[in-house]
């Protein structure tokens, strides 16, 4: 290590004197003291309090060249507190690699031991402490060098002295930094957190200067005058506004000088601006900057508005709670700075610092779509099995090596085993629209496992609900389940028109349901009230076609009008009575989908990689949640389908059966109402055995009396469909989605063509974020405890028609 370095020691005089103070006179006596390349240090006395430790230049040596002096003020008072202070600085911990252990009772710690023992040993312990030869893992420079000859004394007080301020914001002689946008992040943050007005000054390629610009208020003394209560200054009168004995700031002085470069004397220090200023310079043929010049002392006054504080500096205090909690309010983050500097923070420089970080956490809009496919190659490499399909606006330009984006598919390898685990061909669709600058759609593929919660399966971000876009994301879903055109899949959405006929052209042999709660929105806006949709459950829920007859014909004497709407539907889409039993469920309702948009609402708004991670990260946390819930449950039947049976269980003691001898059996009910039960085939009249895959509460009675008088088969359990059961359930779940590094671990992608964001025209005015509530939606929206009077028309109070009110009113002539 160079000597060149110019350090400070709090030190008394004399061991000052003792170590360093050696005049070319006492030249031998350095010699012993192995200091003998130091050819000189003298004291040269400012003022009382000031001293300047300097280091003579060797002008033969160009390794020896001292860069500046260094200046140091300490009073005599923190010497002996530095003294007295434990000597733990020397330590630096690493934050990253804490080991927490579990707490050890040590009060009865000193109860065997001697403490004048601990005390007589106590400066060896500091002695090894600070030797050396002691390793230090942690730290770049080596502790111990071969080549440090005489001036290992002073490199390494230097170094204990760096390490006692290794990451802080304090400034110290010899202090060392990798660039110039280092040292001034540091003036910057010493200017906050101090108060003041500290700015880069001269900012030049081998300098950077810093001061302080705070201004030192000047304050005139007024003497108390007897006239009148009136206040005077010596030799002077003052207005009678002014109190006796206060203090006020001197206007007519000029402005005050500003520091512009803290060197030199000052005749009057209460003339100047504030003393406080710091130098670095590069070190010649390096790119390591050293604290030169330090005078580490304020005179002026700290102040709430601070230049430094931006909202840059801003976003960077407030990371990690940002990170935690997205949504805070900006309200909370300008109190939590203002209590945390004790500076001014207007609400919008809250809010831009919220928007600052943001945008650091979850990435820019547009940089993440050129990494689009190095995301790909590392989701591709983390989770084998995996399928992604990237999709680009095709060029005009043939030479073009930028493609604009349109859609990408994702559909994890470990969530396609575990549906085809499941056994159920049953699947929910929907879309969810983008918040962010480049709107689109979020398609969505969710199952529904064996506990009858869903289970997402893959997810598309397009352009829009289009024929196209519905049509590519079918495609890619057949081929990653290997299903055909002809293939019996039930597939259950609402009635957008883009899917609608995308299904009846990718799989014609389909099954379709309808989710009823869209169809009752459509219903209401003719036909409005409860008895519509009372009529309309009762239509979906029935499980015959014979009971459904008869409830379409109370619809009719209803309302024929209602009945002919309903009728143009087809009720294979929307009504048990006419679902098959292909897909072991009797779900109406497309609450698959509508719980995973739920679930993904904060994906929704974040640039597109940020977005498919959300999803991922999603999926891979759920799987963990749902294994802890498998592992709380007993039984052989997961918790949803034993909620079933045991409620089958209790209605079929309310049962009679009759058996014929082979595998049919009557069940009558406390109604009259009669059914045949299948054994063989496990069906029944009622087809709620064949819909679900449970024994219905008559297949429940007539397996009881198969027990009875045939001896076989007397555990209900055993007849359940095997997709309910604890091993299907926890086989879906043992394939486990795996997480990905972070981006600048990813493989770098060999396809020449870079992806950029797609075409976005910006609507005039505030871009929505809620999305557009339904009739139904505002008819339930309730305000201070009533119900919402929009969509009923009102009545005028004085012409007593509806469709408007007295203020609005024409025809108050007419009407009186």
């Amino acid at each position: 290590m160079d000597p060149d370095y110019i350090f400070r020691e709090h030190m008394t005089q004399d061991e000052v004197n003792k170590i360093y103070l050696c005049s070319p006179s006492s030249h031998k006596q350095c010699e012993e003291d192995r200091i003998e390349e130091l050819s000189g240090l003298e004291i040269v006395t400012i003022d009382k309090n000031r001293q300047i430790l300097s280091l003579n230049q060797n002008d033969n040596e160009a390794d020896d060249k001292v860069n500046h002096v260094a200046e140091n003020v300490i009073s005599e008072a923190d010497v002996e507190d530095d003294e007295n202070e434990p000597d733990d600085d020397d330590f630096i911990p690493n934050h990253e690699d804490v080991i927490d252990d579990v707490e050890v009772d040590m009060r009865d710690f000193r109860f065997n031991v001697d403490e004048n023992i601990e005390l007589e040993n106590q400066e060896a312990n500091e002695q090894v402490e600070n030797d050396p030869e002691i390793l230090d893992n942690e730290e770049f420079d080596s502790g111990s060098a071969s080549d440090e000859g005489e001036t290992s004394h002073v490199k390494r007080t230097l170094r204990q002295y760096r390490k006692a301020h290794h990451n802080t914001d304090t400034f110290y002689i010899g202090q060392t930094f990798g660039s110039k946008e280092e040292f001034k992040k540091l003036v910057r943050e010493h200017g906050v957190k101090t108060r003041r007005q500290i700015r880069v000054f001269k900012d030049e390629s081998l300098r950077v200067r810093a001061v302080c610009w705070g201004t030192i208020p000047k304050f005139d003394d007024y003497a108390p005058s007897n006239d009148g209560g009136r206040c005077k200054k010596t030799n002077e009168v003052q207005p009678s506004n002014e109190c006796v004995g206060s203090s006020n700031v001197s206007k007519d002085e000029g402005p005050l000088v500003k520091n512009v470069g803290g060197r030199g004397k000052k005749s009057n220090p209460e003339d100047e601006g504030c003393p406080w200023a710091v130098l670095i310079s590069r070190k010649e043929d390096t790119e390591t900057w050293v604290l030169k010049t330090l005078v580490d002392e304020h005179t002026c006054h700290p102040t709430r508005k601070v230049k430094g504080c931006t909202a840059t500096f801003l976003s960077t205090q407030i990371m990690e709670q940002i990170r935690d909690n997205p949504t805070i309010p900006v309200k909370a983050i300008q109190e939590h700075l203002q209590r945390m500097f004790e500076v001014e923070v207007s609400h919008m420089k809250a809010f831009r610092a919220k928007t600052i970080a943001l945008e650091k956490i979850n990435g820019d809009y547009n940089l993440q779509y050129g990494m689009l496919r190095d995301y790909v190659e590392e989701l591709v490499k983390s989770n084998p099995g995996t399928t992604v399909k990237i999709e680009v606006e095709p060029s005009t330009d043939p030479t073009s090596n930028t493609r604009k984006f349109k859609r990408i598919y994702v559909c994890l390898g470990s969530l396609k085993k575990g549906f085809k685990a499941i056994g159920r061909d049953l699947l929910g669709l929907d879309g969810a629209f983008l918040k962010g600058p480049y709107p689109g759609q979020v398609l969505t593929a969710v199952g529904v496992d064996p506990n009858n919660s869903i289970y997402p399966l893959s997810y598309a971000i397009v352009e829009a609900e289009t024929l196209n876009s519905w049509t590519w994301f079918l495609n890619c879903l057949g081929e990653d389940l290997g299903l055909e055109a002809n293939s019996n899949f039930t597939f259950i959405s609402d009635r957008q028109k883009g899917i609608i006929p995308a299904l009846e052209k990718v799989f014609p042999c389909a099954e379709h349901r309808f989710c009823l709660r869209h169809i009752n929105e459509n219903m209401k806006q003719k036909f409005r009230g409860k008895a519509y949709k009372d009529a309309l459950w009762k239509l979906a829920t029935v499980t015959t076609t014979i009971q459904f007859e008869k409830a379409m014909d109370e619809l009719k004497a209803l309302n024929k009008d209602a009945q002919e709407w309903l009728s143009k539907i087809p009720p294979k889409q929307w009504s048990r009575s006419h679902f098959s039993g292909r897909a072991v469920s009797d779900v109406l309702l497309n609450n698959m989908c509508e719980v995973m948009n739920a679930k993904i609402l904060g994906a929704r708004d974040k640039p597109i990689i940020t977005a498919l991670e959300y999803i991922r990260d999603y999926c891979m946390k759920r799987i963990v949640t749902i294994l802890n819930v498998i592992d709380k449950s007993q039984g052989l039947l997961t918790p949803y389908a034993t909620k079933l049976i045991e409620k089958n269980k209790k209605d079929a003691n309310r049962y009679r059966v009759s058996w014929n001898g082979e595998d049919h059996y009557q069940v009558i009910g406390t109604t009259d109402n009669q059914y045949v039960v299948n054994m063989d085939e496990r069906t029944c009249a009622c087809r709620g055995w064949e819909l679900t895959g449970i024994p219905c509460r008559h297949a429940v009675a007539a397996i009881w009396n198969r027990a009875v008088f045939k001896n076989e088969g007397g555990m209900v359990e055993s007849y359940v469909n095997p997709i309910y059961r604890m091993d299907r359930w926890k086989a879906v779940y043992s394939y486990k989605v795996y997480p990905i590094n972070g981006s600048s671990l990813w493989p770098k992608s060999q396809v020449p063509i870079i992806i950029i964001p797609p075409t976005h025209h910006k609507p005039v005015g505030r871009p929505r974020k809620a999305r557009k509530r339904s009739a139904i939606e505002m008819e339930e929206v309730t305000r201070t405890g009533k119900l919402s009077k929009k969509g009923s028309g009102g009545t005028c109070s004085k012409c007593k028609k509806k469709g408007h009110n007295s203020r609005t009113c024409k025809g108050q002539e007419q009407a009186g």
